[in-house]
């Protein structure tokens, strides 16, 4: 029974209580069925007994014999009439042989009679008070025989009987089963599908009761999880592509820091064995000065980009004041900018509150703004704007041809251009700003215009 299958199980568990029940109410009926009979006859003999004498009494004899005689016959009661002395009056026995003895009847019946019941019967007596003020016992019999009769064809009906309850029982017992196994059938096969991630799976089952609120339960359960599922790509593609990235990013400042170390080895080799140029070590001392001084730069800004998660940062949000952030980072870049001849306009006429990483944003203004001072000829204007939701910094200075802003945000980048003072930058700036803004999602473009550079932040 542990193994088996829930309709079986259901349709036995049903049938055996159907079945149990139909034999414990035939018990019941065959046990108490007779007493209860008699109990009921006995009340309803007592009380005829007491209607019949009220109608009775003061009545002569022989109105008193014919009146007892009409009611027990309509009845189908038998009845006695006698006198206080035992004398009989009249009498009648429903079902049995009725004989009486020649002193007791003395002209009443003729011949010789004597009485013998041979049936079983409930009874009741009461006196009755004549015209002549004579006192005439009167007795009501009613038969017992039928319970009898009918516990016996009980008996003989009962076997028939209980195979066709059996019988009903099991095409009941199976209707129910099915009823109850069907649905949650459905449901064992909607979850199989759901276990193998099936897109399309549901519990298809459209009831107001139990059942039809676990299937849909389980379905918003299912959706839930198919959700879940999909962000958890989601972020491992992105876990992925960080890790992708600062493997890439590692491989390049490998290569990036051997060409320096190189040229530095290379130089105080030769100064030290006196080979060629080398020779005036002044000179070279202070290239070597200049290399290790770049050196320094760009280990700073590898460092700073790789001890930094920014993508866990990002979920740090707070409500950060966007226009009082341009304020302060623009400010100080605002003496820099005077010494090299440009000027810093900014245009925050009012402040914008947004749900992101303050920490974040105030190191992608600052990139953005040190990039914009480092590239902006001098004598020229750099404006920064805020305009409704979008933050816009521009730079006057030579737009980017194509095939330079291909390589925008890509890290160790040099501009090949002849003179470009920046040729030795590393391009981490942008490549760091483009990582904060991705980790906050934000939207952003950078693209030339008629006097420059534009950049444009969305919020």
């Amino acid at each position: 029974m542990k193994n088996m299958k829930l309709f079986p199980k259901t349709f036995i568990h049903c049938l055996a209580l159907i079945v149990a029940v139909l034999l414990i109410a035939f018990l019941l009926l065959y046990s108490f069925l007779p007493s209860f009979y008699r109990r009921y006859k006995q009340k309803e003999i007592d009380k005829a007994v007491e209607h019949l004498v009220s109608k009775l009494q003061g009545t002569d004899v022989a109105e008193l014999a014919v009146g007892l005689s009409e009611y027990a016959v309509g009845k189908e009661y038998g009845y006695i009439a006698a006198y206080e002395n035992g004398e009989i009056i009249c009498a009648v026995n429903i079902g049995a042989g009725v004989m009486f003895s020649e002193g007791d009847i003395n002209g009443a019946v003729g011949g010789d009679i004597s009485m013998n019941v041979a049936l079983e019967f409930a009874e009741a007596s009461q006196t009755v008070q004549t015209a002549d003020d004579e006192t005439v016992l009167v007795t009501l019999r009613a038969s017992l025989q039928p319970i009898d009769d009918a516990v016996s064809v009980l008996l003989l009906v009962f076997p028939p009987l209980l195979l066709l309850c059996i019988l009903i029982s099991a095409v009941v017992s199976f209707l129910y089963a099915r009823s109850i196994v069907k649905p949650i059938q459905a449901l064992t096969d909607a979850t199989v599908q759901m276990s193998e991630l099936t897109s399309n799976a549901a519990c298809d089952i459209r009831r107001d009761d139990e059942i039809g609120i676990l299937s849909q339960n389980i379905n918003d359960m299912y959706n839930k999880l198919l959700s879940v599922i999909s962000d958890l790509k989601k972020q491992v593609g992105i876990v992925k592509k960080v890790e992708q990235e600062k493997l890439d990013f590692l491989l390049l400042a490998s290569h990036e820091l051997k060409t320096p170390v190189t040229a530095v080895r290379g130089m105080v080799d030769g100064m030290l064995y006196n080979v060629g140029v080398y020779k005036d070590r002044d000179t070279y001392l202070q290239e070597c000065q200049n290399v290790l001084t770049d050196l320094t730069k760009l280990l700073h800004s590898i460092l700073e980009n790789s001890k930094m998660d920014v993508f866990t940062i990002a979920k740090n949000k707070s409500h950060t004041n966007i226009g009082a952030l341009l304020r302060k980072v623009s400010g100080t870049y605002h003496t820099i900018a005077q010494s090299l001849g440009i000027t810093i306009n900014i245009s925050v006429k009012q402040d914008l509150y947004v749900m992101v990483s303050g920490e974040l944003i105030e190191k992608a203004f600052s990139n953005i703004i040190s990039n914009a001072v480092k590239y902006t000829d001098a004598g020229k204007n750099i404006n920064i704007v805020m305009q409704g939701n979008t933050v816009i910094i521009e730079n006057e200075c030579i737009p980017l041809n194509e095939e330079e802003l291909s390589h925008i945000g890509e890290p160790f980048y040099r501009s090949k251009r002849q003179g470009d003072e920046n040729q030795g930058s590393t391009g981490l700036g942008l490549y760091f700003t483009e990582q904060i803004l991705s980790a906050c999602e934000l939207a952003y473009s950078f693209e030339p215009y008629e006097n420059g550079m534009r950049f444009r932040l969305h919020f």
